[in-house]
């Protein structure tokens, strides 16, 4: 997975797109965890902010466009249809 990490005006911003057919899910807790600069394992669940299964189905097909944009682990987190996922820690 490739991700991009850095700031502009106190945000931290990771995104990933590296083709890969995986689990919208996955691939956000991998890009939070990146982010946030710790294990997959030490963030809270995912299930408790949103529902795995159905991120997973709605980014599985080869979709042309749409967008999910929720906060998970102090973030805000945006899939788009293209697989690409960014990640933004808010200013708050």
């Amino acid at each position: 997975m490739s991700s991009q990490v850095g700031t502009k005006a106190g945000e931290s911003r990771a995104e990933t797109n590296d083709g890969a057919v995986d689990e919208a899910s996955r691939r956000v807790v991998e890009s939070v965890a990146d982010a946030a600069g710790t294990a997959p394992t030490a963030l809270p669940s995912l299930t408790d902010v949103i529902d795995p299964d159905a991120l997973d189905a709605l980014f599985a097909g080869d979709r042309t466009n749409g967008r999910v944009t929720f906060r998970y682990a102090g973030f805000r987190v945006t899939v788009d249809a293209d697989r690409r996922v960014s990640v933004v820690e808010p200013i708050e």
